[in-house]
């Protein structure tokens, strides 16, 4: 299941860069959970596609040009990490933003029902069993 999900992630990803910016049904659950980094000035726990749509569009709000690009994913039985890269630039600015993370999507069944960003990848790997 781990090659299906990271394939699913991925997608997920090419989707959002695509410009279809909701989060769906078809890939989160309706009671899922996103993490942003602890690193986050604004650090929370968004419970639930409503919310997690929110968080979306504040960022698009903020960066209406935003692609996450996936530099490695690898899975491990429902857990897939990812490394990302954010890039954009701020709508009142123009000012470029470029930023790597980490996410890890933990899957119930065939979508995701967590979403955890963590700083750097060395944790992020830790938190699913992998290394480097």
């Amino acid at each position: 299941m781990s090659q299906e999900n990271v394939e699913k992630v991925v997608a997920g990803y090419a989707r959002y860069n695509a410009g279809e910016r909701t989060p769906e049904l078809d890939y989160w659950h309706e009671d899922a959970e996103f993490h942003t980094s602890s690193m986050d000035p604004d650090t929370s726990v968004h419970r639930g596609i409503e919310a997690i749509r929110k968080q979306f569009t504040t960022w698009e709000d903020a960066y209406p040009d935003l692609r996450v690009e996936i530099l490695e994913a690898k899975g491990t039985g429902d857990d897939v990490f990812a490394w990302v890269q954010f890039v954009g630039h701020g709508a009142a600015s123009g000012v470029p933003i470029e930023m790597e993370l980490a996410h890890v999507h933990t899957f119930r069944g065939d979508r995701v029902a967590r979403l955890v960003e963590y700083p750097t990848r060395a944790e992020a790997l830790k938190a699913v069993g992998l290394s480097d």
